[in-house]
């Protein structure tokens, strides 16, 4: 008697899956062309937005397709229980929600750039600059944040957030270390800019301690960054 078809298309979601975790290139195009775009439906009959879909759909890709070291992609762990579309659909919504609930946080005052650096007793002029200018610094920080563009502020989810190399990052964009180092760096740097530009709208382009406060970003941004999207990691 002949399996039921419901089996034979696990099965081969099962076979699809392992030939993925493989790298094997025919899989991979097979995999975007016929499970991706049904989990971009399952995305947008949610009211998932391009862009968040975008993002969650990249972080998806990095962390279920690439190995990490000698640990297997972990698209290893589908056991063709049922179908592979379903298995990352429900990944990637829990991601997607992430995202979104992160960019609603509009009220962190706990998780600024100023409050991820301890205060020692006798650091005056770092007290000084906290509460005069904390809040609106802290604010101008989470508005650069939240208006990233997609590519830059996934790559700095998966590279602060999720612990990835850029080589396994690279790897996931089909593009060298070079390129990810570049992309990180040029993400880093536009962030650094917009708070100056942001902060200086609320408070004036005169204040003195401007460059004080930007040299205190600079020196814990990758924490700062790591502190506010981590929230909402969306993981699985």
């Amino acid at each position: 008697m002949a399996k039921p078809l419901e089996t034979e298309v696990h099965a081969a979601d099962l076979e699809l899956a392992r030939a993925c975790a493989r790298g094997d290139a025919t899989a991979l195009a097979t995999l975007e062309e016929r499970i991706i775009p049904q989990v971009r439906a399952a995305l947008k009959r949610r009211d998932v937005d391009d862009t968040t879909a975008d993002e969650a759909l990249q972080v998806l890709r990095a962390r279920f397709l690439v190995a990490e070291g000698t640990v297997p992609p972990r698209i290893m762990e589908y056991a063709g229980r049922g179908p592979l579309s379903a298995w990352l659909r429900m990944t990637a919504l829990r991601l997607a929600w992430g995202l979104l609930n992160e960019r609603k946080e509009s009220h962190l005052p706990d998780d600024g750039p100023l409050e991820a650096l301890g205060t020692a007793p006798d650091d005056v002029e770092l007290q000084y600059l906290k509460e005069r200018y904390g809040a609106d610094f802290n604010a101008a920080f989470r508005e650069a944040l939240g208006a990233l563009e997609p590519r830059a502020r996934t790559l700095l989810r998966m590279h602060l957030v999720d612990g990835m190399g850029t080589a396994r990052i690279a790897e996931a964009y089909g593009v060298d270390r070079s390129s990810v180092k570049r992309w990180l760096a040029t993400a880093r740097e536009w962030l650094l800019d917009q708070t100056r530009v942001r902060f200086a709208a609320r408070v004036g382009v005169s204040v003195p301690e401007l460059d004080s406060l930007l040299v205190q970003l600079r020196s814990q941004l990758d924490l700062s960054i790591q502190r506010l999207m981590s929230r909402n990691p969306g993981a699985p």
